[in-house]
């Protein structure tokens, strides 16, 4: 008796092509300058616009990582739908963690 072994399905289309290493060299120094942007914003003294800035700069760092390096740019809808699901969470973990911080003196006795 011979025994049966399933193969794999594999699909042609499911397999994008790697980015090219102009493309890679690029992004990392892009987000190499980003980096050195940050530590410059954490030593000059911008007063309150200081976290608005490390944000932004934040921001556009995770940006670049997820288009980029994690190749959302070429993902289908499905991934994007996660992605944004993913984001849509986080921002509403931060929100009830910063009304709870935020109306906390209201109830100290």
């Amino acid at each position: 008796m011979s025994e049966h072994v399933q193969k794999p399905i594999v699909f042609e289309d499911d397999h994008a092509e790697p980015a090219s290493v102009a493309s890679s060299t690029l992004t990392f120094l892009f987000l190499a300058g980003l980096a050195c942007l940050a530590m410059m914003i954490g030593f000059t003294d911008l007063g309150p616009a200081k976290v608005w800035v490390s944000l932004g700069v934040a921001s556009v760092q995770g940006l670049v990582l997820t288009l980029f390096f994690m190749d959302l740019r070429h993902a289908d809808k499905l991934t994007w739908l996660t992605a944004m699901a993913a984001v849509f969470w986080t921002f509403l973990l931060f929100l009830f963690t910063l009304t709870d911080y935020l109306t906390r003196h209201y109830y100290a006795f």
